[in-house]
């Protein structure tokens, strides 16, 4: 018999991964994100606070009594792109001007990359981390909770599947932290 091998992540973690990977399948196949951002809001509050939405996130299904599980709200559906490209804006930027609800636990950005914008940490490469990928745009999506606690995931180009760690674009995991942090 054997045993089942430990998840490295903690449950927080866990739950912060699963929002990443679900906002990844939304933009997934989309247009490229402008970039996009998403509140992440706790399924558990969420109905307690409006219990009309618990037939929507499923209130005998996941998230209904997790107090983990994380919700992502796109505030930017339907937004149409605006400005002179398109509404490609730097992450960075997008950021900067960003106000998140105040229900947010956390929050999550998705958008493209072209390889110029990425950089990685020393020794990050050499120790299994994301490299930069080599002509191609990757679609990346950067989550954090309040606590500072990131997880990303990176799509690259025609590859299939993503590239998963804790902070993979470190500039755009830190800035989304910080936006958390200070109450913007």
């Amino acid at each position: 018999m054997t045993t089942p091998a430990q998840d490295p992540l903690d449950a927080p973690t866990a739950a912060l991964a699963a929002a990443v990977l679900e906002v990844a399948r939304h933009v997934e196949d989309g247009p490229p994100p402008a970039p996009r951002l998403f509140a992440l809001a706790r399924g558990a509050e969420l109905i307690a606070a409006s219990p009309a939405l618990a037939a929507p996130l499923g209130a005998e299904g996941e998230g209904a009594h997790d107090d983990l599980h994380l919700t992502p709200i796109d505030l930017d559906e339907g937004a149409a792109p605006s400005g002179p490209s398109g509404g490609q804006e730097d992450p960075l930027a997008a950021l900067e001007k960003v106000q998140w609800p105040d229900m947010a636990a956390g929050a999550a950005i998705a958008c493209d990359l072209a390889p110029a914008a990425w950089s990685v940490r020393d020794g990050e490469q050499s120790a299994g981390g994301a490299a930069p990928p080599s002509g191609r745009v990757s679609r990346v999506v950067v989550a954090a909770l309040g606590d500072g606690t990131t997880w990303s995931a990176v799509h690259r180009g025609d590859e299939d599947g993503y590239v998963l760690g804790a902070a993979l674009p470190p500039e755009i995991s830190e800035a989304l932290v910080q936006t958390l942090q200070s109450g913007n």
